[in-house]
């Protein structure tokens, strides 16, 4: 038997004990318990048109949400408005910001009938990026996407907070 033989039989032993173990990866398993999929959500926000509650409305879809009017009989998640912050790391020699720090950050509730299931919490993604001074104008753009990313990040977190609290 040659050694590519070998490696590929042991290889392929591997996976066929890990897979016949139940191994599974952190997070892949969906027992239904605390999920959010099923459900009736509410979202009441200071900006309902703002970027975020879009974000947020997105990720909601896709875990399996559905999306309601505000009621004592659905999940009403309250977000408020959206903060943008950008600050400088480093300088150069030249006294122009060479490493930018861009932090996104709002406040969301989330209750049902008059049990409150996440009080009044700070959620926030923070990102660093290089900037060039001699290009402004992809400079502009970069932030731009890093701001679309950063608001689809902050709504995933929300989501996976309240997934986690429904869980309890």
């Amino acid at each position: 038997m040659s050694i590519s033989t070998l490696r590929f039989s042991l290889l392929l032993s591997s996976m066929l004990v890990i897979s016949g173990c139940g191994f599974q990866l952190k997070g892949s398993q969906d027992d239904g318990k605390g999920t959010l999929s099923g459900m009736q959500v509410a979202v009441i926000s200071a900006e309902p048109r703002s970027e975020l509650t879009s974000a947020l409305l997105q990720q909601l879809s896709l875990a399996g949400v559905a999306i309601a009017t505000p009621g004592a009989d659905v999940l009403n998640v309250k977000l408020g408005v959206e903060q943008f912050t950008q600050r400088n790391l480093s300088l150069t020699a030249q006294a122009r910001a060479a490493e930018i720090e861009l932090r996104l950050s709002t406040v969301f509730s989330a209750h049902q009938d008059q049990q409150e299931h996440i009080i009044e919490t700070q959620v926030q993604v923070v990102r660093q990026m290089l900037n060039d001074p001699r290009n402004v104008t992809g400079k502009t753009e970069e932030i731009r996407l890093f701001r679309e990313e950063m608001r689809r990040d902050l709504a995933a977190q929300i989501v996976r907070r309240l997934n986690n609290s429904l869980a309890e």
